[in-house]
């Protein structure tokens, strides 16, 4: 388990690393607004799912 976060980890830094070493600033700056974009996808999509969760065992 600890492994398979260590390897998460390191390919998010070598990402990391690429973004930083290709893109240019307007790049960079257009990729951190879908990221963030789909982080909050990803959080509203979790808390539906909680609460689908939540509501189905009642």
């Amino acid at each position: 388990m600890i492994g398979r976060i260590l390897r998460i980890v390191f390919f998010i830094a070598l990402i990391g690393l690429v973004e930083n070493r290709l893109f240019s600033r307007k790049q960079k700056r257009a990729l951190r607004e879908v990221v963030q974009i789909s982080a909050w996808v990803f959080l509203v999509a979790a808390v539906l799912a909680l609460g689908w969760y939540l509501f189905g065992i009642y």
